[in-house]
């Protein structure tokens, strides 16, 4: 019984280290520039691509709205680093 809870706990434990950076929505570059609804719908959408288009397509339009926001309230933010959509490949959750 007790080996039987414990696979859908590493589970859980598996999907969160595969995304610590995001998983929070706190620590997304611009995190500031959001509201908390959006950092959580970030946080949430990104683990649930389907596709490394889709994938790019979705950090793409984030990064250009948080782009544009920077530059509407005079702020830098921190260049582009690192890929989700590469992590998400590595660990085979999109093709």
């Amino acid at each position: 019984m007790k080996k039987l809870l414990i696979l859908p706990l590493l589970f859980c434990a598996g999907q969160t280290l595969a995304f610590p950076w995001y998983s929070s929505g706190d620590n997304i570059r611009g995190a500031e520039l959001m509201t908390p609804e959006e950092r959580k719908e970030y946080a949430s959408k990104l683990p649930n691509m389907k596709s490394m288009d889709e994938c790019r397509a979705f950090t793409n339009a984030h990064n250009l709205e948080l782009d544009k926001r920077a530059r509407d309230r005079g702020v830098k933010l921190p260049p582009i680093s690192g890929d989700p959509c590469v992590v998400m490949k590595t660990f085979g959750r999109i093709k």
